[in-house]
């Protein structure tokens, strides 16, 4: 990546968001949750350990929080924003699906969210610090969040649901739940799943029939029917441990990028995809690019869809999609940045 993701500068800096809560997620970073905890408290000597439901004058101004089930990390965000508001910030080490549960606790709240890459694909996060971000890199993001900006960022409302990074579906969904059922069972192999997840889809049907609307950003209105093996939507660049989709996207322009293909044959995906990787696909004849503020998908057989948000799978008969400008503030961390 060689161009920001922001089209604005920050507008808070640290001394604006004194109240800090770091939501660990157990069961990311191959289990390097203690190891990031000590890196915290060596940044932060007086930081506490806190639990949901506790009391915010005994997490104090720094705290560390370990998630302990389903929709925990949403439920420690959404506390840390009832305790400070826009004084507080919680910063998320974690995947794709931790960023998404903030996101569903602080769109359109007062307090702020950053991101710590610890999770398997890390696709927000690369699109914010770059492509080869890792552990390493989420130990020298602790000092950076002293020294640290914050500005709003746009959200997508998917159905009822928010997204941070990208919304898609048709093929690479079905890729996208290979790769985890193949990450359940060898979870050492990382982001490098989803290159198992397309040979173990190579045979089934790549194309699905959809009915489209959407305005684009001049506020006309587009309406198509046609079969499409790619479909993605979104404010971040990434998805798929890497690939980019959506190259030119910004997380603060006040609309969403949005990308189809045409029907196409195994050998057309695979020339796609070697074209994914450095986002040149955007000039192919079978790629058709658009910035959108909304977006309104069915099939046309009438059979459900399935889609996800954030590498999170689900299935409706319909999806509806708005971009929700300046939505959520984001810590706009920069690794390597020292105090």
């Amino acid at each position: 990546m060689d161009h920001s993701p922001f089209l604005l500068s920050g507008t808070q800096d640290a001394s604006q968001r004194p109240y800090i809560r770091f939501i660990l997620s157990r069961g990311a970073g191959k289990g390097n949750a203690h190891a990031l905890a000590q890196a915290i408290r060596s940044c932060y000597p007086h930081a506490t350990h806190s639990e949901l439901g506790g009391d915010r004058r005994q997490a104090g101004r720094v705290t560390i929080s370990l998630t302990r089930g389903p929709d925990h990390v949403q439920k420690l965000a959404a506390e840390w924003n009832e305790f400070w508001g826009d004084k507080g910030v919680c910063y998320v080490a974690g995947g794709d699906g931790s960023v998404n549960e903030v996101v569903q606790a602080l769109a359109g709240k007062d307090c702020a969210f950053g991101v710590i890459p610890m999770g398997t694909g890390n696709d927000f996060a690369r699109s914010l610090y770059g492509e080869d971000v890792g552990y390493r890199d989420a130990l020298s993001l602790i000092s950076a969040t002293k020294n640290v900006e914050f500005s709003p960022i746009d959200v997508l409302q998917v159905n009822d649901l928010y997204c941070a990074n990208v919304f898609s579906l048709g093929y690479d969904t079905e890729v996208l739940r290979e790769a985890m059922r193949v990450q359940r069972r060898f979870r050492a192999l990382g982001s490098s799943a989803y290159g198992l997840g397309v040979a173990r889809t190579l045979w089934r049907e790549k194309s699905v029939p959809l009915a489209f609307s959407y305005h684009d950003i001049a506020g006309e209105h587009h309406q198509i029917e046609q079969a499409c093996t790619v479909f993605v939507v979104g404010n971040g660049r990434m998805y798929g441990g890497g690939y980019q989709p959506l190259p030119d996207a910004l997380l603060d322009d006040a609309h969403a990028d949005f990308l189809y293909s045409d029907s196409l044959s195994l050998l057309g995906i695979g020339r796609l995809l070697a074209k994914y990787r450095d986002g040149s696909h955007t000039e192919s004849p079978v790629a058709h690019m658009d910035e959108i503020v909304d977006l309104h998908v069915e099939r046309i057989d009438g059979e459900s869809l399935l889609w996800n948000i954030d590498g999170l799978i689900y299935e409706s008969d319909a999806v509806d999609i708005k971009n929700i400008p300046s939505a959520v503030t984001l810590a706009r961390l920069v690794p390597g940045v020292q105090e």
